[in-house]
């Protein structure tokens, strides 16, 4: 029988994961209203804020942080990775970035195995294909729905994945670091590079006579919601649960987010979802569900 702490971490994990997974959705509607660098800058500076006291409290005095690395990270992983998503949000369809967005720990494996020159096993080779064959599938259908997903949508979504891959790959230099203190400092170059575009885009739509549209007070509370709670004290929440659960425990719960999505989409957003938009979401799931069986998973922030 689980002890009242390890059940309290499952509940705090499965908490982080559907927060993660509301992203989707959240992103979906808040770009319809403001441009998506505009959002994405936000999103990034207000997570920074939440996360940065922590930090400090946490920083050893006299390390060094390895700050070519960081600012690496935080072009990649941040700026680029959010700038490309937000972007695919304009043209695809919150449930199906979802989809698209669930093959990231397969992509995460992939490039271990290229660029790490990690080992893999035929088990894992056999997830990654699976899970990229699932992605094509869910290109197939973009479109085929009704809606509003678009193969461009779904091909820069992709391109977030694998930025994603890459951002994690790049992380494992940075091991040796307090996690929170890396992540802080990477966000907050992410907010650095983010800020020109977030700029451009502002100063366009006051040269254009109107400014940035007015957000209602939902989106407010959804602009919050994205930087204070889904990339700041989600952070958090995560990091507690990982102190009494297992990494295979945490690999199973990460594959939520997907779901998460897909269902805020399509019941939230009332978004349609084509027969092989689904298909593929669940050839991509058991792709990366394969690919969990042969490595420890890896951790995952949004």
């Amino acid at each position: 029988m689980p002890s009242a702490t390890h059940t309290r971490s499952m509940l705090l994990l499965l908490l982080t994961m559907t927060v993660w997974g509301s992203t989707f959705m959240v992103t979906k509607e808040l770009i319809a209203v403001w441009p998506p660098f505009t959002v994405a800058f936000v999103r990034v500076i207000v997570g920074t804020l939440v996360l940065l006291p922590f930090a400090l409290s946490r920083k050893t005095p006299g390390v060094r942080l390895p700050w070519p690395t960081i600012w690496l990270m935080g072009f990649i992983g941040v700026a680029l990775y959010y700038l490309v998503f937000n972007l695919a949000m304009v043209s695809v369809s919150a449930s199906q970035g979802a989809l698209v967005q669930a093959s990231i720990p397969a992509m995460t494996a992939l490039v271990a195995v290229l660029w790490l020159r990690e080992r893999a096993s035929p088990l894992r080779w056999l997830g990654i294909a699976l899970s990229v064959g699932g992605v094509l599938i869910v290109f197939s259908g973009s479109g085929s729905d009704g809606g509003e997903s678009s193969l461009f949508g779904s091909l820069l979504m992709f391109v977030s994945v694998v930025c994603w891959g890459l951002y994690t790959a790049l992380a494992k230099r940075a091991a040796g670091f307090d996690s929170l203190v890396i992540t802080v400092a990477v966000t907050g170059t992410g907010s650095v590079l983010l800020l020109p575009l977030a700029g451009y885009e502002i100063v366009t739509a006051n040269l254009a006579g109107n400014g940035l549209p007015p957000l209602p007070p939902i989106g407010w509370v959804e602009l919050l919601y994205l930087g204070g709670i889904a990339s700041g004290v989600a952070y958090l929440l995560y990091n507690a649960s990982l102190r009494h659960l297992d990494a295979s425990e945490v690999g199973v719960y990460t594959n939520l987010i997907p779901i998460v999505g897909v269902l805020t989409g399509v019941i939230v957003l009332g978004e349609p979802l084509s027969a092989r938009a689904i298909v593929g979401g669940l050839v991509v799931m058991f792709g990366v569900w394969i690919t969990s069986r042969s490595e420890r998973p890896v951790a995952v922030t949004a």
